[in-house]
């Protein structure tokens, strides 16, 4: 999710034939809007995934989805709330804090990340599935904002 600034749903709509392996990338689609983006499947994200599948969910499992519950039943994991839920609790025992941790975070991070290193908002937009280019200026604030914070005071 943070790699690719995905929502919840995004990661919760996830299926095995989302993943293409040979191919290399992550089909997507968009909860929102329905669109449906294929994004680089990259090495880092490639492993985790690989990780999961083998280590992490149930191994009998039939749901096709990626993500599902460990306990019985092994159906796919239905709200963001689960997936928030994960991420504090694994946030804790890496002993990270913040006042609010939720998956939007993520995604609302990757977007600025982008941002600050000069990704151009049009791409960021059409990454995140923003149909309205204005949506994309929230993360330009806080890139501007940060910006300031590190500036040089300039010469007189």
């Amino acid at each position: 999710m943070a790699t690719y600034g995905l929502g919840a749903g995004e990661a919760l709509g996830l299926r095995l034939e989302d993943i293409d392996w040979s191919g290399r990338t992550l089909h997507v689609r968009r909860r929102k809007t329905g669109v449906a983006i294929d994004l680089p499947l990259l090495p880092p994200v490639a492993r985790a995934l690989a990780a999961y599948l083998r280590h992490g969910r149930p191994a009998h499992a039939t749901a096709r989805e990626v993500f599902l519950n460990a306990g019985m039943p092994h159906d796919a994991l239905a709200s963001a709330g689960a997936i928030g839920h994960r991420l504090r609790k694994y946030a804790q025992k890496a002993g990270v804090t913040a006042a609010f941790l939720g998956s939007h975070v993520l995604r609302h991070s990757h977007a600025t990340r982008q941002i600050e290193i000069g990704t151009a908002a049009k791409a960021v937009g059409d990454i995140l599935g923003h149909r309205d280019p204005s949506s994309v200026s929230a993360y330009v604030r806080v890139a501007t904002t940060r910006l300031r914070a590190v500036s040089l005071p300039v010469p007189q």
